[in-house]
């Protein structure tokens, strides 16, 4: 057998793993066995903590990587429109600490693949490089630090959920045992519902794909699509958004809301 071979078959092996110990994790068996997600977080270790802190960090939406109070955006701002990073520069310049880039981004992959002849900057040969170059730029007009990441978690995409924030402010790292997630923060900074629905498509069809869980999500079984809100006609409005973004992935993905704690 190959070495190629050897490889493809502990990657997929490996992957085999993950798939296991995701069916295990509490709030994962909880969900497949019927819970209201919100009865389910609420009882868990760290849920009202999870939004007492401002976010401040700005990494890709991959849930491989997280550096901080994580603000996910997909490529870390790869995919915005001009208008729509214009705006979020005008909003957040200023409050936001850091920005990552890091090896491997779908996202950075996309946005380079899709250049033209000439729009290709000067000394740029790859997606990484394109992807950094970008992600230099956004957080000098943002007043961040840039950090590029080359140590991933996983070789491959390990996430069984998408949490789609439309408050801006959810950490989930603050939960005990919250699965391997996608974050799409957008919903909560400002984004327009036709970009979060192309990020939203854009993840699922990751996860969905051969570098995520793939074929191994089915109705049965399916890829977690979790809407954070302030209030549930909040959470109806996202719902729907992503039931609209994820209807070619019908039968794949489960769509559940919380809402967030009160303050009192």
């Amino acid at each position: 057998m190959s070495n190629f071979e050897n490889g493809h078959d502990n990657a997929q092996e490996n992957m085999n793993l993950g798939w296991d110990a995701s069916r295990h994790n509490q709030v994962v068996e909880r969900l497949l066995k019927g819970e209201n997600v919100q009865s389910i977080l609420e009882s868990l270790p760290g849920f009202s903590e999870s939004f007492d802190h401002p976010l401040d960090t700005i990494d890709c939406s991959d849930g491989r990587v997280l550096d901080g109070r994580k603000i996910g955006i997909a490529g870390s701002g790869m995919l915005l429109s001009e208008k729509e990073r214009d705006l979020f520069i005008q909003n957040y310049r200023g409050k936001i600490k850091k920005l990552t880039t890091h090896r491997d981004c779908g996202a950075a992959g996309i946005a380079f693949r899709s250049l033209g002849e000439g729009e290709i900057p000067e000394g740029i040969s790859s997606a990484d490089e394109y992807g950094t170059y970008q992600g230099k730029k956004l957080a000098e007009a943002l007043g961040a630090e840039h950090e590029f990441i080359e140590k991933l978690a996983n070789d491959y995409h390990n996430e069984v959920a998408i949490v789609l924030d439309s408050t801006g402010t959810f950490d989930s790292t603050s939960i005990a045992d919250f699965p391997a997630h996608f974050v799409c923060s957008g919903a909560g900074l400002g984004f327009s519902e036709e970009y979060m629905k192309t990020e939203l498509k854009t993840l699922a069809g990751i996860a969905l794909g051969s570098h995520g869980f793939g074929q191994r999500f089915t109705e049965e079984n399916p890829l977690y699509i979790i809407v954070t809100a302030n209030s549930n006609v909040e959470g109806l409005f996202w719902k729907t958004i992503a039931e609209v973004a994820l209807a070619d992935f019908s039968g794949k993905v489960a769509i559940k809301s919380f809402v967030r704690p009160q303050i009192s």
